[in-house]
């Protein structure tokens, strides 16, 4: 239905293109499997391995709420993502996917690394900056079987969880809605397998390079 390849976006609108919008404007979150091509994917295990990390915390009006280990700007990996997502016929068809109004021209992410025992967590929060992020993609990239690392999205006001994925499968992406009124987040890592991530947002702003370097900057 929609995969990144090497060769761009494949893009194809069938019944599961139009079951999958309609899971998205019930829950305002949806999977799609095997999102990254398997040629993709043979590069990434040894990409997360060997790159530089950074501690990154996210902090609020009521202090952090979250902690992981992020991968430093100029690894191969970065670069790698940050051309197979910026591409104007992806933000055409996800633009159409979830009936935006507003057109999209920018993916902005970063892959971080949480590892299990309680340090690395996320705490419920919106993502909503403005009118800049749109919508919230999340990639999994962790190889190996992980416990915990579920997503969950609900109702900021009323607390009622619309949906909980739990771990999906090497390759597959969640996208959901970003609102001021919805608010996710993502269960801890526990066991002894960290999780590997690649999320981020597409966004209604041109200025992706600065948006970029600060999504990506040491704390």
């Amino acid at each position: 239905m929609l995969r990144l390849t090497a060769r761009g976006p494949a893009i194809v609108k069938d019944d599961e293109w139009i079951a999958k919008q309609s899971e998205f404007a019930r829950r305002h979150c949806v999977v799609f499997e095997n999102f990254v091509d398997a040629s993709i994917l043979d590069l990434v295990p040894r990409w997360c391995e060997t790159s530089r990390y950074f501690t990154r915390e996210d902090v609020g009006k009521h202090g952090v709420f979250a902690r992981e280990l992020t991968m430093q700007l100029s690894e191969p990996l970065m670069n790698a993502f940050f051309l197979l997502l910026n591409q104007p016929r992806l933000f055409a068809a996800m633009a159409e996917f979830t009936g935006s109004e507003t057109p999209i021209r920018s993916f902005i992410g970063r892959c971080f690394k949480s590892l299990p025992g309680g340090e690395h967590f996320d705490s419920w929060h919106s993502d909503a900056c403005g009118a800049e992020r749109l919508y919230g993609l999340t990639i999994d990239l962790s190889p190996n079987p992980y416990l915990g690392g579920s997503f969950q999205i609900r109702r900021k006001e009323t607390r009622h969880i619309l949906h909980t994925f739990t771990r999906s499968r090497f390759g597959d992406a969640r996208l959901f809605r970003i609102s001021d009124s919805l608010v996710h987040r993502r269960t801890q890592v526990r066991g002894v397998q960290p999780r590997y991530c690649y999320a981020g947002w597409f966004s209604g702003t041109w200025d992706y390079r600065k948006a970029y370097r600060e999504a990506a900057r040491p704390a």
